[in-house]
This record gives C-alpha cells, structure tokens and sequence, in this order.
C-alpha cells in the first residue's frame, strides 16, 4: 500500500511538473499560426495597394506575436504600408524599431531608405542624410545609390556645424566623408570661425589630396588670408571721357545713398576715363591702396571683361549691375544682376503657354553656340510643360535668305516662334517669316528686341512682338527710387537696384561675403515681359524667375 501512495505522488509531481510545457507549446503553435494567416491576408491586401488594410492585419502580428517568424517581415510591411500611404512620421517610426530589433535583416538596407525619404518628406535634413547615407553606402542598387546621393549633397548646405561633426564622425572611413568635410570647414568660414575652418580644409586636402573641392578650398584659403573685413567697396564710373554723361548721372545716385547713410559700408569711386586699361588700373588703386571688400562695376562689356580677371585673381568678389551675359558667371566671385538670356527664354516660354495660350511652337536662331543652347533652353521649356515644339531651325550668320528654313517651319504650322538671335538679325527674319506667309504667327524673343532699331526699321514685320527682358528696376524698388527724385531711366534703375539690394549686406566677414553678395544679388530676379505695339514696347507683365 505504502509503494502504492507513494507512485501517486510521483506521478501528480511528475505531471504537475510537464503539464505547462505541453500548454506553452500548444500556445505557440497556436499564435505561429494566427500570425501566418494575418500575414497573408496583410501581405495579399498589400500586393493589392490596400495599404490601410494592410495596416489593420501587420499591426496585430506587431502587437501581439512578437515572437513569431512572421513579426519580421509584418514589422517591415508595417512600415512601407505607412510610407506608401504618405505617413512619413509612422514609417521612419517603424522602420527604425526595425533596425533596432533586425539590424542584419536582409530588409535592413531598404529599410534604410525608406527612413531616410521618410525624413526627407518631413524635412529632418540631419536624420535623412543619417539614414540615406547609410543606405547610400550599403547597397548595390546603382540607380537607388544615385537617388541617395543627389538626396545627400542637396542637404548638407543646410545642416549646421554641429550637425555636420556628428556626420563627419559617423563617416569618417568612408569617401562620403569628403562632401561632409567640406561643407563643414565651408560653414565654418561662413561663421567667422577661422581656426575650425582652416582646421577642416586642411583635413580635407591632407585625406583627399585630389578632391573636387580643391579650387573651393583655395579660395576658402585666399579669403581668410585676405584679413578683417575694411568695410569699404569699390565703385567704377566713367566720371570723365566719351561716357561721362552716363558716369555723372551714377554718380548722383552714390551722393544719394551716401547722403541718406543707407549702405552698411562706406563708397569709394574711382574715375575709369571711359577707358578698358583705366578701368583696370581702377580696380588696382581700389584694392591696393584702398582695400575695398567688393567693387561694383556698371561699366561696358569692352571694359568688364578686364576688371573682372583682375579683380578674381586678388579674390575679391565684382557686381556688375549692367549685363546679363551668362558668360561672366563663369568666372570666379563675379555677379551679375540682370536675367540671363536662358533665364529669360524660359521666361517667355511660359508666359506664351500660360498666359498667352500657346501649345505649338518653332524655333528659328542663327548656327551660333550662344544663341542655338538659348533656343535649345526655351524648347526644353516648352517640352516640359506638356506643349510641343514643330520645328527648329538654323541658318548662317552671314545668311541674307531664309527660304529653306522658313519654308520648314511653314509646313508645321507653329502658333508661335521664338527667335533668340541679335536685332539685326531680327529684323531680316521677321520680314521673310511674313513673306513666307506667316504674318499671323506670334514672334517671341529675348531683350536683343529691345533696341529701338529694331521698331524702327522692322516696321509692321515686328509689330505685335513679344519679349521677356531684365526688368531695370521691380515694382517695390521703383517706390524707393520714384522717392529719389531722379529722372528715370534703365541705367539708372538697375544701378538704383543694385545699391538697395546691397543695404541688407551689413555684419559680413571676408568668408561669408562671396555668399552674402550671390544671396543678395541672385534672390530675386524680374523681368518685364513687353510687346512691341505703334513701334513702342508696352509692358504688359512683370515676372520673376
């Protein structure tokens, strides 16, 4: 009896003992389960693109079955669901709960950039630069790296210094390190913190000894060198000589600033004698004996050329306020203030499409580089707006006949066309397109309509033809300038407009100023859009670029 009660107990300990196993198993067989079929439907609703439901099934795996297989890859839908659905804060949400719990997931570098764009939607420019240069750095997929990279170097202007540091300590073994580096040691100079920035160029040069930085770091170099700022800026007019007519009226615009103590710097004028070789001799006695910070320059084409070389190779920024040559933007630390041609042609572009009503176009412009890449602007302007362009057509400089060309673009039957090209040009094309029959075909053009030749001697062939061109001076300037007193007229506008753009350049180091100058000058340009009407031109808009 004895051996009797004593198997019993055995045998109540033994299955008290077993019995939670067997339901801990049974349990778990039935959440695996569960689990898999909420991923299915999930996974099926999310081939479907019926996100939000997809939502509802992923979000009961991630709640309640975190310790099935099918959490991995719910937790991973989860996130994507959100980010299709344009829930960003959700999906950098989930998706970084997934790095955390499955950092080598072969999901783990999409999920990468999912944050990162995630962040980039919601403009966290440090956390989407974090997660998309991991992901950068990460995958294979070349058409996805180019994406993160255009992503990252959009960025890291805008981030700050101490932003920046955590980047370049994050990346620092890596080639992305140099972009981070140098836009570090760039926001440091901008700073005024010389000794950092020095500190970061010269890390820069010293890992990267053949950086694509390397003229910027010089530069950066040549401006810290270059000592405090003075606080003064150069001024050239032609005070005496052929354009002193021209140089005098300036001048009085200087007296009326200088007078009014509107500029955060002092002005200093020296007299270019209407002569190219004075005109540089100028810039020397200004930065030499005077030590202007920057010089302003309203002076011709035949002179600029000359101040501006001089100017750049002592590093000290030019403004001109009179040209809108794209060519001078090529060299390094001038500005100038008007629009470009090409900045016009896509000007006229929309205007003639959205304003005017236009959905068909030609092109007709001389076999020049110049002209033919400002037709090939305003094309590329039309295309992307959904309208087309018939035809676009060249001719010879010297040619006297358009026949072939005109003929061509006759046959399309364009609406309107636009003719980038100089004012006599100008007026031999617009008589042969009439000719040619297409005297109801819109012209368009660039400021080279301007010139009073043009009205005169095209005569009825130009009538009606509408241009953009730099406007000299924009409506809320004009209110300052009418103040003045002074008589109007477009030399005395832009160099009116320079001066009042450039009030707001107070507190600025040598570093910062190429930076300050280009942000001034460049934030907003306008231009008049006017249509030559009884052979004068009538404004009829003012828009801006």
């Amino acid at each position: 009896m004895k051996y009797k009660v004593l198997l019993a107990a055995l045998l109540i300990i033994a299955c008290s003992h077993f019995t939670p196993v067997a339901v801990e198993q049974q349990e778990y067989g039935y959440s695996a389960e569960r689990a898999a079929e909420l991923y299915e439907q999930g996974n099926t609703y999310f081939k479907e693109n019926a996100y939000q439901n997809a939502i509802n099934k992923f979000e009961e795996i991630v709640a309640n079955y975190k310790n099935t297989s099918a959490y991995e890859p719910a937790l991973y839908l989860l996130a994507f669901s959100h980010y299709k659905l344009k829930k960003f804060e959700e999906a950098s949400s989930f998706g970084e709960t997934f790095i955390k719990e499955f950092p080598t997931s072969t999901y783990t570098t999409n999920v990468l950039s999912l944050i990162g764009e995630s962040y980039y939607q919601l403009t966290e420019d440090y956390k989407a630069t974090y997660y998309l240069t991991k992901y950068y750095l990460e995958t294979d997929d070349i058409k996805g790296r180019e994406k993160a990279y255009g992503r990252i170097m959009q960025m890291l202007p805008e981030l700050s210094i101490k932003e920046l540091e955590k980047l370049h300590r994050a990346f620092m073994a890596n080639p992305i390190d140099e972009h981070i580096l140098y836009n570090l040691a760039q926001i440091e100079a901008r700073e005024g913190k010389k000794k950092e920035a020095e500190r970061d160029f010269n890390l820069l040069v010293r890992r990267y000894p053949n950086t694509e930085y390397a003229f910027e770091v010089e530069e950066y170099k040549r401006f810290m060198g270059l000592g405090e700022a003075s606080g003064r800026c150069g001024v050239l007019l032609p005070l005496t000589g052929e354009y002193s007519h021209l140089g005098q009226r300036l001048m009085e615009i200087v007296e009326i600033f200088e007078k009014g103590l509107i500029l955060p710097f002092s002005v200093h004028v020296i007299d270019t004698k209407s002569d190219p070789i004075e005109a540089i001799l100028g810039v020397s006695r200004l930065i030499e004996t005077m030590h202007v910070d920057f010089i302003i320059a309203p002076i011709r084409l035949v002179e600029a050329f000359g101040v501006c070389a001089a100017a750049s190779s002592e590093g000290i920024p030019v403004v001109l306020p009179m040209t809108s040559e794209s060519r001078f933007e090529m060299i390094p630390l001038v500005y100038t203030t008007g629009l470009t041609h090409e900045e016009q042609a896509r000007l006229i572009a929309r205007y003639a499409m959205y304003d005017l009503g236009i959905k068909t176009f030609a092109v007709l412009h001389p076999d020049q580089a110049k002209y033919r890449n400002i037709g090939t602007v305003f094309a590329n302007e039309v295309v992307k707006n959904n309208r087309q362009v018939f035809a676009v057509a060249s001719f010879q400089q010297d040619s006297i006949t358009l026949k072939a060309q005109l003929e061509h673009i006759a046959k399309t039957v364009p609406d309107a066309i636009f003719l980038p090209m100089d004012k006599d040009m100008i007026i031999n094309a617009t008589a042969q397109i009439a000719y040619y029959g297409m005297e109801d075909v819109q012209i368009l053009g660039i400021d080279t309509f301007e010139d009073e030749k043009v009205p005169r001697l095209g005569e009825r062939y130009v009538e009606g033809a509408i241009f953009a061109a730099s406007a000299p001076i924009d409506s809320l300037t004009m209110r300052e300038f009418s103040k003045t007193g002074f008589a109007n007229d477009d030399f005395a506008a832009k160099f009116f407009t320079t001066l009042w753009k450039l009030r707001l350049l107070g507190g600025y180091n040598r570093s910062s100023l190429p930076d300050r100058i280009s942000n001034i000058i460049k934030g907003r340009k306008v231009a008049y859009i006017r249509r030559i009407h009884d052979g004068e031109f009538v404004k009829l808009a003012e828009v801006a670029e």
